[in-house]
């Protein structure tokens, strides 16, 4: 696989030309951002031993390091942006939009085309036929509902649906995984943090600085700093990914940034176990699929996140972080037994939009396959699938790079090439 990520990366500050791209479509850049807390928090780290790693996606991945982002400057360098705006010109490349999928159409074992509607559920009906190939690009959520709705999949599910049963697929919409992450804040002091800067008039400042080409918040993630670890020192195999960024949430949610100066750990289990299901709900293609992750329904999932929560409340009790850290704030430091840790891991924790693995790639003896190593949906004829849904289990990071990478190697399948 490591040929498809060096092949459309273009990485700035490769120290390993081996693992990296440099003239790939899209833009990899190392954050500039420098902050006391993420220092304060990277010194801490060593501390414990956990050492600092220039490069997380190179030889190996276990250390602490500033995130790297898709960006060129201090725009964002999507998908779209990288790989479709260049393309858009193309004779062969016609994209329709307002269009939403409704069904896959067959004639008998063999895809033939895609039929669509526009403009929403009361919108203009139309297809479109393929000379070639039908391929699925929905993603975790919308490929294996529709799916479902073609008739490709549970004959159980279909049957309660109402969707005549075309070819029977277990596993479509089954194996579904996700990284669910443990928040915990902390109040900071002798420190501006993003708390303060992204309200009122200092928010105004940033705006400015952000448009007069100068280091403003506007240009930051979520994250600022990655740190990827072992929960057992057995393990040596990191499994856990713990995040920091010098601002707070309210309650330990992502969602409204406190007033008051703070920081935010956070950590998931990088390979769960945990899996769960897509389902259609009824017939209409319109209506949103019941998505169940089952998170932590696995022991091993339990294990890890605990570790992880601990190990982040030892990073964030460093003597580096000392003169920066005042208390914690979420859950609190009167949670402590592991069984309070793990309710409040279950009720307050969130997905971090890393869902894989409903089309599942296996071999055609397993029951929850949905495409072979081709990406071709087992049993029928011309179709593909190629998106995070295929993941048979979760990459060891976020999912970003991996999905980029099937796709440059699902359309190498696609053109016939042979494998780099």
């Amino acid at each position: 696989m490591l040929p498809y990520f060096r092949r459309y990366e273009s990485h700035e500050n490769s120290v390993d030309n081996n693992f990296r791209g440099q003239s790939g479509e899209m833009t990899i850049t190392d954050l500039k951002w420098r902050d006391p807390l993420c220092e304060a928090f990277i010194r801490g780290a060593e501390s414990i031993g956990i050492p600092r790693n220039p490069d997380y996606n190179g030889a190996y991945q276990e250390g602490t390091s500033y995130v790297q982002r898709t960006s060129t400057g201090k725009l964002r360098m999507s998908a779209a942006r990288a790989f479709l705006k260049p393309a858009r010109k193309r004779r062969n490349l016609r994209v329709i939009t307002n269009a939403h999928a409704t069904k896959i159409l067959l004639d008998g074992k063999r895809a033939t085309g895609v039929a669509y509607k526009r403009g929403g559920f009361s919108g203009r009906s139309d297809e479109v036929h393929a000379s070639r190939e039908v391929i699925i690009s929905g993603g975790t959520i919308n490929s294996p509902q529709l799916l479902q709705l073609s008739g490709i999949g549970p004959t159980n599910l279909l049957n309660n649906l109402g969707v005549e049963v075309l070819h029977n697929l277990p596993g479509v919409g089954e194996n579904l995984r996700d990284h669910y992450g443990a928040r915990l804040t902390a109040r900071a002091k002798n420190v501006d943090t993003i708390n303060e800067l992204a309200h009122g008039p200092k928010l105004v400042g940033e705006i400015v600085k952000y448009f007069l080409g100068r280091r403003s918040i506007l240009e930051l993630g979520p994250t600022l700093v990655y740190c990827f670890w072992h929960s057992d020192e057995m393990i040596r195999n990191a499994d856990l990914q713990i995040s920091f960024t010098p601002a707070s949430y309210d309650e330990g949610k992502q969602a409204k940034l406190d007033r008051e100066p703070g920081f935010s750990l956070a950590a998931w289990q990088q390979r769960p176990e945990s899996l769960g299901y897509v389902r259609a709900r009824n017939k209409n293609p319109f209506e949103k699929p019941q998505i169940q992750p089952n998170y932590l329904s696995h022991e091993e999932d339990r294990r890890v996140l605990l570790a992880g929560i601990k190990i982040s409340r030892r990073l964030m009790n460093t003597e580096a972080l000392a003169p920066y850290f005042d208390y914690e704030g979420y859950p609190g430091a009167h949670v402590q037994k592991d069984d309070e840790l793990l309710d409040v891991a279950r009720q307050r924790s969130t997905t971090l939009y890393h869902l894989m693995g409903t089309c599942r790639m296996a071999t055609k003896t397993d029951p929850t396959a949905v495409v072979d190593d081709q990406l071709c949906i087992h049993g029928l004829q011309n179709i593909r699938v190629i998106d995070a849904s295929i993941m048979p289990s979760m990459p060891s990071a976020n999912l970003n790079a991996a999905v980029m990478m099937i796709a440059e190697k699902g359309a190498d399948m696609i053109l016939g090439k042979p494998p780099l």
